[in-house]
This record gives C-alpha cells, sequence and structure tokens, in this order.
C-alpha cells in the first residue's frame, strides 16, 4: 500500500514536472510571436523612414546645388 502510494507521488511529480515544462515551451512561444509581430513592423517602418529621409535630403542637396548638377546648354563641340 506504501509502495503504491510512492508510485503515485511519483507519477505525479512527473506530471507536474511536464506539466510545468509544457507551460514554459507555450509562453516561450507566445512571447516571441508578440516580439517578431511588434519588431517587423518597426523595422519596416524604421526603414522606410530613413528612406524617405534620404530621398529628402538628395533632392533638398540637388536643390541647394542647382548650378552644379545642371548640365551645360550647348554641346562642348559648338561652343566658340
Amino acid at each position: 500500500m506504501i509502495a503504491d502510494a510512492v508510485d503515485t507521488v511519483i507519477t505525479l511529480g512527473w506530471a507536474l514536472c511536464a506539466w510545468i515544462l509544457l507551460c514554459a515551451a507555450t509562453a516561450t512561444l507566445g512571447l516571441y510571436a508578440v516580439v517578431v509581430a511588434v519588431a517587423w513592423p518597426c523595422r519596416t517602418a524604421r526603414e522606410a523612414v530613413a528612406g524617405a529621409l534620404a530621398a529628402s535630403r538628395a533632392v533638398h542637396a540637388l536643390d541647394v546645388h542647382r548650378d552644379r548638377y545642371r548640365p551645360s546648354q550647348t554641346p562642348s563641340w559648338a561652343a566658340a
């Protein structure tokens, strides 16, 4: 009778251990999914803003130095 009780306690201990591991694995996967679901759009938005800012700076640089980037209106062979 005592042997059955000890066997039951050991079985319940292993079941509790398995339950804790299962819950920990589920919580880890859930947390990973949340982190990915938040980080991916944030990274995409950051890259989009950086691209727009770079394009804006390039346009502004062309506007500030307008004469530097404008090709000559007459071909070099026609210049006298």
